[in-house]
């Protein structure tokens, strides 16, 4: 599976404003994977007749809805599914994408997508990377708090052998782990070269490396989330001297990953992952207790929202899953709250997050009680 890129999100963002259908759905990676099949086809009849109330004509809207229809009969489609399923349907463009955590249903229909569900893929509020090293498997995964994923994209090599490109390599070099040796206790790396000498046997395995950090960087060169090294010790500590990803976790899952599932090492590599995660929150949460003071927080919703809009947001804190539905006036900068969603409500919550994000803000998606001062949103302003 393809990560979903910063540069697809930025398409779902620039997109003009025309009839927009965003459905978010709750998908089983097992068992009754065809239930989903059900569930859409649900959503799509709810996501038509809020079309039509809008004032589309019921071929209008079916033509809006067409490509999402004909993913209810894809019997292989369900059967490669994550936690959720995101779908953007509008009369120029239908997406879709996979997300590796769990959303409740949602079918949202504006003038634009509602895309704030997909902003824990780009900011530091649980989404991170297991990438598994060993000399015969390389494996990218993808993880949330819930669970993993395997990505593994084509920019990565598959294996040291596809690197080094031997016929023979398996008679050539081997790589294994000793026991403990030493004081200290630590594993030893153990080579057997035939015909080579310890030097060129540690540069294959250099040369390995930086093509595997070649691929991370292609990969994730548009993430922010942290990237966890799973393997043995020797490799990690080689790896860790070549890398480039900025936001490489220092600690690792220490061992040989091969036998390990996307689920296994979720769990291993989860905790190392959310002393990160709470690190970085607790330096924003710090920030912004500091822009306090200053006076520069803002935690009414209008408020909010306009800043993101004027460009005036340093950091914007949003509660994951909250919707607060109303109208957006950019024109006369007027902004009605609604109490439930009506014909022609939009998500003021993921119009603040659209902003924030085309003005360079720090976003981060939290669960709904870490929002600061309790509200359903919360903006740190540069001035």
């Amino acid at each position: 599976m393809k990560l979903l890129a910063r540069s697809e999100l930025k398409t779902l963002l620039e997109r003009p404003e025309d009839t927009s259908v965003s459905i978010y759905m709750p998908t089983q990676r097992t068992g009754d994977v065809e239930q989903g099949a059900i569930r859409l086809k649900n959503l799509l009849r709810r996501a038509e007749e809020r079309l039509l109330d809008q004032g589309l004509r019921q071929p209008e809207a079916a033509r809006v809805l067409e490509q999402g229809r004909a993913l209810v009969d894809d019997t292989l489609f369900w059967h490669h599914q994550a936690d959720c399923l995101a779908l953007f349907m509008a009369p120029d463009m239908f997406r879709y994408f996979r997300l590796p955590y769990r959303l409740d249903e949602t079918v949202t229909v504006s003038t634009r997508f509602h895309v704030s569900p997909l902003l824990p893929l780009f900011t530091t509020s649980g989404i991170f990377y297991v990438l598994c090293l060993s000399q015969n498997k390389v494996r990218l995964i993808q993880c949330s708090r819930d669970g993993g994923r395997e990505l593994t994209p084509e920019t990565l090599p598959e294996s040291m052998a596809d690197v080094l490109q031997y016929d023979e390599f398996s008679e050539n070099l081997q790589f294994r782990s000793g026991p403990p040796q030493g004081a200290a206790g630590k594993s030893s790396a153990i080579y057997h070269g035939h015909g080579e000498g310890k030097d060129a046997v540690k540069d294959n395995i250099v040369r390995f490396l930086r093509e595997v950090d070649h691929g991370i960087r292609d990969s994730l060169k548009d993430e922010q989330a942290p990237l966890v090294l799973a393997g043995v010790e020797y490799l990690r500590a080689q790896y860790r001297d070549i890398n480039t990803y900025p936001y490489l976790v220092v600690e690792g899952v220490d061992g040989n990953p091969d036998g390990l599932s996307p689920a296994a090492l979720q769990s291993k590599a989860w905790p190392l992952a959310e002393r990160h995660f709470t690190r970085e929150r607790e330096s924003a949460l710090t920030r912004f207790g500091e822009g306090s003071a200053r006076g520069l927080a803002r935690t009414r919703l209008e408020d909010v929202l306009l800043a993101a809009h004027d460009g005036r947001g340093s950091v914007l804190f949003v509660g994951l899953g909250v919707q607060r539905w109303g109208q957006f006036s950019v024109a006369d900068r007027r902004i009605e709250l609604h109490e439930t969603y009506r014909t022609g409500s939009e998500d003021l919550i993921d119009a603040a997050v659209v902003a924030a994000l085309l003005t360079g803000a720090a976003v981060y998606v939290v669960p709904p009680p870490d929002v600061p001062n309790g509200g359903e949103s919360a903006a740190l302003l540069r001035y």
